[in-house]
C-alpha cells in the first residue's frame, strides 16, 4: 500500500518505490503483468501506469491517450501538468527475451 492524496500527484517515494517493483518484478518474471488500483481508479492508479509507460520511453501525450482509452476520466488537472513535466530517467528502459518492451 502507497497511499497518497486523492487528486494529487504522487510523492517522490512512492514513485521510486514503484518504480523500483516493477523493476524488480519485470527482471525476476519478464512479461508478467502487474496490477495497481485506487479507489475510483481515475487518478492515481492511472497516474502511477503513465509514470511506468513513460519511463519505458512512451511519451506522457501517448501514455495519457492510452489510458484514457481504457479508462475514460482518468487524470485531472494537477496531475496531467505533473506528467507532463515529469522527466524520467529510464528506469524501467529495459527488454525482456523477446525484445518488448516491459509495460505493456
Amino acid at each position: 500500500d502507497w497511499p497518497f492524496d486523492d487528486g494529487a500527484p504522487p510523492p517522490g517515494q512512492i514513485v521510486d518505490d514503484w518504480l523500483n517493483l516493477l523493476k524488480g518484478k519485470f527482471r525476476e518474471e519478464p512479461g508478467c503483468c502487474v496490477a495497481v488500483h485506487c479507489v475510483a481508479g481515475l487518478g492515481r492508479a492511472p497516474v502511477l501506469v503513465a509514470l511506468a509507460l513513460i519511463e519505458c520511453g512512451m511519451k506522457y501525450e501517448d501514455a495519457v491517450q492510452f489510458i484514457r482509452q481504457k479508462r475514460r476520466g482518468a487524470f485531472n488537472s494537477k496531475q496531467l501538468l505533473y506528467l507532463e513535466k515529469y522527466r524520467p530517467k529510464m528506469r524501467l528502459r529495459f527488454k525482456d527475451a523477446n525484445g518488448h518492451c516491459c509495460v505493456q
